[in-house]
């Protein structure tokens, strides 16, 4: 359908285009023989031209919504059309009836061009480049008049006749300026055929009308030419222009500031010309000085629009820059710039709020709800503070409350934020299936400061020594600009302590933050000199006795802080983004080890944990199949260790687990069972393990409900022909329980704690031999 259109379009333009062609030739007949009237001839011929590219664009503009400019541009076709007939038919002088009807066209030429579609999106608004139109307009007006017009009127009265000619001079001018600043705005080629043709009609009205008001003979036939080479010129490129797509445009230049800066220029100097004219000339053009004082009184108008429009772009950027744009609160700048205003020796605190369940809304059900519950939370956090209370959204699921009072105050404005965000998630239609609760944070913040060498210094964020001394409920001195880092320090261990509370920044709270602090700065110097170690846990075939395979450890002693448990260390990586480094060494390290103590060569899997944080970077995959490759390790041995978060993760990370699987790699989810735990997951996402957590298996002796969870394990791993690996098995009683169970397979201190390779090759050969 859409061919057929184009071809019956492109079938009535060139009739129409060969249709004037005929016409010009005629004309130019006419005009050189003189053997007939030509100024009666040229009318009519050109009006029909004009008329029937009219008709071809309101024709076409009756389709799409989208090429509404197309009917209106061509109204003003048939508009002047209709009047240059008029003309042909009459023997008025100039201006006459179908002067009048012509003129119509000037308006409807304009309401046309503003209604075209724009290419690229620009800071102005279509009507500003209406108003540049028509300043350039009447300010090339005068120089036209000054040197074609006002030298033969001189000496006439400023009749009807005059006014009409200047005011064609400026709409037509105004017309040829629109369709250059169009081109110039968005350099379509179709707009510059449409401009070139704009300039051939204003080159044939202009002189047409200055003979006209000469009463001139020979009659300029040539200008009637002209016109009719015009009118298909302007369909052609009106009718194939189409605005393109703003992404697939690379101009580095602000479309909208290229007419500006023309418009500008061309205005001031021709401006400044003509006025050098005007003083350097004896007779006083009265047509000159009306069109200076036009000239400055649209250019002061549109100055005035212009620091209008730099106004509100102002507002908008400070908006912008002070405000978050999904929920309307004050964003992180304004509460630290609030934040260092706070006046000295007043009572303050901020509270951290950290949305608990908010990854879960956004992974079950969708970002658009999560955006949706982060703008309930701000209207409830709103309307639970003081009114004195500034209330803030300084991250993803992260806000910030600062308020006058002290610590009491603001641990009962916090208790008050809970039950705030609790309901919540009430508001928004599906949450309910979520728990959602908040986490917070509270810090007492003193504004006072001390007076060195007369220059105001803040006084440092206050962390006791962990002599064994300093009393949990002490309260350290914290200045504004470390209260969002010690509000954050206590938010963390609401969220370790069972989330869901309020957590208050106390001495306790400031010794583990200043452990984390150590830990992680010593563990950038580890990662930096590889001091972070492997070892292995076996995992024991249950029915044949036999270790299988066994899961890489890290282990790292630090000389300075002595022993780092992995939960610790690992949990810092992850939140600086070291687990990247860390996780590629380990797997480094684990594959070295198991090719030199022969691991792989016994028919054993590796298990290598990696964390989500790993599998959101592009071309991980590409890294683990590297690795392998530099260390000849067989694929298929390979196990790829992940947590069971990592079920519904979407995106990078969820394809990056679909690569490593297409490579061959065994896919094993840990912890499994206390989480996320479905089938529609294990059915989305490929898994080839399934390792109940320690945290099931320690409680499977005296809780019913541990062993309901695990024989549903069981069952699943069962129906989706999985196998399944119980962790932390560490006795006998436990041991004897799993196998009753119908478990596959164990792991735990009841079957050999960590240890090194070439231990590992040892206990593997052992237990074959017993097996044996």
């Amino acid at each position: 359908m859409t061919t057929h259109t184009s071809h019956g379009r492109d079938a009535a333009f060139w009739t129409v285009a060969a249709l004037a062609v005929v016409c010009a030739v005629v004309l130019t007949v006419a005009g050189i023989s003189h053997g007939m009237d030509a100024r009666s001839l040229d009318t009519g011929l050109t009006g029909g031209v004009a008329l029937l590219s009219g008709a071809l664009l309101v024709v076409r503009g009756t389709r799409p919504v989208a090429v509404r400019h197309l009917r209106i541009l061509g109204a003003a076709l048939l508009c002047w059309g209709a009047g240059q007939v008029v003309n042909s038919l009459t023997s008025d002088g100039f201006p006459g009836v179908g002067d009048v009807i012509a003129f119509l066209a000037a308006p409807l030429g304009v309401w046309g061009l503003l209604s075209v579609p724009r290419a690229v999106p620009g800071r102005h608004p279509a009507w500003r480049l209406g108003l540049d139109s028509v300043l350039l307009g009447v300010t090339v007006a005068l120089p036209a008049w000054h040197f074609a017009f006002a030298g033969p009127l001189t000496g006439r009265p400023l009749d009807a006749q005059a006014v009409t000619a200047v005011l064609v001079l400026i709409a037509d001018l105004t017309v040829i300026c629109f369709a250059t600043l169009a081109y110039v705005r968005d350099l379509d080629r179709n707009l510059l055929i449409a401009c070139v043709g704009a300039g051939l009609y204003t080159i044939g009205d202009l002189v047409t009308m200055r003979a006209g008001l000469l009463d001139a003979q020979p009659w300029p036939w040539w200008a009637a030419l002209l016109w009719c080479l015009a009118w298909p010129v302007i369909a052609y490129g009106l009718l194939h222009y189409e605005p393109g797509q703003p992404d697939e445009l690379h101009d580095p230049v602000d479309p909208d500031a290229r007419g500006v800066i023309i418009t500008t220029t061309a205005s001031l100097v021709l401006l400044i010309v003509s006025l050098a004219a005007l003083l350097v000339d004896d007779d006083t053009d009265k047509v000159a000085l009306v069109l200076v004082m036009m000239a400055v009184v649209v250019f002061g108008g549109r100055e005035m629009l212009n620091t209008r429009i730099r106004s509100a772009l102002l507002r908008r950027l400070n908006e912008e820059a002070t405000a978050d744009p999904l929920t309307g609160l004050a964003n992180r700048r304004v509460l630290q710039a609030q934040m260092a205003r706070l006046q000295h020796g007043e009572p303050w605190c901020l509270l951290t709020v950290d949305l608990d369940g908010f990854k879960d809304v956004n992974d079950l059900l969708g970002h658009a709800t999560g955006d949706k519950l982060l703008v309930a939370v701000a209207h409830r956090l709103a309307a639970a503070v003081p009114p004195n209370a500034l209330v803030s959204r300084i991250g993803g699921d992260e806000f910030a409350v600062l308020l006058p009072g002290s610590l009491q105050v603001g641990t009962q404005v916090g208790q008050t934020v809970v039950t705030a965000v609790r309901q919540s998630a009430a508001d928004v239609e599906g949450v309910t299936r979520v728990e959602v609760s908040a986490s917070i944070g509270v810090a007492a913040v003193d504004a006072k400061a001390t007076v060195e060498d007369g220059v105001e210094r803040a006084t440092p964020l206050a962390i006791p020594a962990d002599d064994g001394n300093s009393p949990d409920d002490e309260t350290p001195v914290v200045e504004p600009l470390g209260a969002l880092s010690a509000s954050g320090a206590a938010l963390r261990v609401a969220k370790a302590s069972g989330r869901n509370r309020v957590e208050v920044y106390n001495s306790t709270v400031a010794r583990i933050r200043q452990r984390r602090l150590r830990v992680e700065e010593r563990l950038r110097t580890a990662v930096e000199t590889g001091a972070i170690t492997v070892q292995f846990q076996p995992i024991v075939d249950l029915r044949r006795g036999v270790v299988t395979s066994a899961e890489a450890l890290a282990r790292w002693t630090d000389p300075v802080l002595g022993r780092v448990g992995p939960d610790e260390f690992i949990t810092v990586a992850e939140q600086t983004g070291l687990v990247v480094d860390i996780g590629e060494q380990i797997m480094k390290a684990t594959l070295s080890s198991a090719v030199k103590e022969g691991l792989f060569d016994r028919g054993l899997r590796i298990n290598c944990n990696v964390s989500p944080v790993q599998l959101r970077v592009p071309g991980f995959h590409q890294v683990v199949q590297e690795a392998l490759t530099a260390h000849g390790a067989p694929t298929e041995q390979f196990v790829i260790e992940v947590t069971e978060q990592v079920l519904v993760e979407e995106g990078q990370a969820a394809q990056t687990l679909h690569r490593l699987a297409a490579l061959g790699l065994t896919i094993a989810i840990d912890d499994f069972g206390t989480g996320y735990s479905a089938l529609g997951y294990l059915q989305r996402l490929p898994a080839d393990i399934l390792k109940i957590d320690r945290a099931l298996t320690s409680s499977l002796i005296t809780e019913p409900r541990s062993r309901a969870i695990t024989r549903a394990v069981l069952d699943l791993s069962r129906t989706v022909g999985v196998s399944v690996v119980v962790e932390g098995v560490e006795t006998s009683q436990v041991d004897d329980l799993v196998r009753r169970m119908g478990v596959g397979f164990g792991q735990g201190l009841h079957y050999g704690h960590a240890m090194s390779a070439a231990d590992l090759a040892a206990m593997a050969d052992r237990l074959s031999r017993s097996g044996a």
